[in-house]
């Protein structure tokens, strides 16, 4: 069995019935491009000097990364021990 060319499958799609056309065109659609989904979902390029003002005052400078992870994995354990709670 051959590969059938571009034309006979234009020419089998046209004697579709129209729902089934739009099933199909909809199948063959070009997928979006992340800047189409991202335009779509209002998402912006990442500013890393806006993340830094939002974080701002989140965690005290004077107190080290090793303070923060400790914290983290502390809560972390908190939080693992209520959910065993419930």
């Amino acid at each position: 069995m051959s590969t059938p060319t571009l034309d006979q499958v234009f020419h089998d799609a046209q004697q579709l019935p129209l729902e089934d056309q739009r099933a199909l065109v909809a199948l063959i659609k070009p997928p979006k491009s992340i800047e189409q989904l991202a335009a779509e979902q209002g998402v912006k390029p990442f500013d890393p000097e806006k993340a830094r003002q939002q974080a701002a005052g989140i965690w005290p400078e004077e107190e080290s990364l090793d303070d923060f992870t400790a914290w983290l994995r502390e809560s972390r354990k908190e939080g693992a021990a209520e959910s065993k709670l419930d």
